[in-house]
């Protein structure tokens, strides 16, 4: 959301600190990052999220009033000079570089845009309602000690793992395109790791998957919006070991907590597939429920 707000109104200001970014980015190094001593979440991340897009630039921690004018070196959370980025019209320097990332590469825009929708309101002195906020971990890593390259590199490590997370996930909705679906059944049987959210976006109504963990079997939040859930199938999956969860929504038997070896749930997959289809279709016929 706090992206295309900002679309519809960028303003000149915004769009010469893009068009600076951008320039930084498309110089070669050597180059250096800036931000002011002390760090605080909009300075930490935003240096961070430079180095992780240049990690051969050096980083250094400035006065705040520093002038920045050398042409190889972008200074974020700075408002001196003219190589300085503070997004001011956005809410924070970090959401400024967020937005510039959007023409350039949208898994990163994707991945980081929560991140930079909470930080262009704690750096404005709003509140912000979202269970971890950045201004927060940044205080608790000074807590424990942890200077200005602490807090950056900390703050490195969690855009790294976020934005790995986005391209694991496009990945994911990819394959998720090749999953046969039949009769609102979806097998995965290949090893491939895809999250059941991108199958049930297709359609499917089950998952049944069989990995190096075991077997199991998920069904949709439709399914369970409507009433219907696994617990109905207790009596013959429980009496062969698998765990079915109290809500309903997952059986299975090992999984990543507890692996276990499938061959020993006693079901071929071809099995389940075909228990868990009568099952589906029982509740087709009754009304409850429509597969594609």
């Amino acid at each position: 959301m706090f992206v295309e707000a900002m679309a519809r109104k960028t303003t000149t200001t915004t769009k010469n600190e893009i068009e600076r970014f951008h320039s930084w980015l498309a110089t070669e190094d050597p180059l250096s990052i800036a931000t002011h001593m002390y760090v605080d979440a909009d300075a930490a991340f935003s240096a961070a999220l430079l180095s992780v897009l240049k990690p051969k630039a050096q980083v250094v921690f400035v006065s705040a009033d520093s002038d920045i004018e050398d042409s190889r070196t972008l200074g974020v959370d700075l408002s001196k000079g003219e190589r300085t980025i503070k997004g001011l019209d956005v809410g924070s320097a970090f959401g400024l570089l967020v937005l510039g990332m959007k023409s350039i590469d949208r898994p990163i825009y994707r991945a980081l845009r929560s991140w930079a929708s909470q930080l262009n309101l704690t750096d404005s002195g709003k509140g912000c309602r979202d269970a971890v906020v950045l201004a927060e971990l940044v205080k608790a890593w000074r807590s424990l000690g942890m200077g200005d390259t602490g807090c950056f590199k900390r703050a490195k490590e969690l855009i790294e793992g976020k934005i790995k997370t986005e391209r694991s996930d496009a990945k994911q909705q990819d394959l998720a395109q090749k999953v046969q679906i039949k009769n609102g059944v979806a097998v995965i049987s290949n090893g491939y790791k895809i999250r059941a959210a991108h199958v049930f976006e297709r359609g499917a109504k089950v998952l049944i998957r069989e990995s190096e963990v075991g077997h199991s079997i998920m069904i949709s939040k439709e399914l369970t919006r409507k009433g219907i859930k696994l617990n109905e199938l207790c009596p013959l999956l429980e009496p062969k070991g698998w765990f079915v969860h109290q809500e309903g929504f997952l059986a299975c038997y090992g999984s990543v907590k507890a692996p276990k070896n499938f061959s020993d749930s006693g079901f071929q997959i071809s099995q389940i597939e075909s228990f868990i289809t009568t099952w589906l279709l029982s509740h087709v016929k009754s009304g409850s429920i429509k597969v594609q």
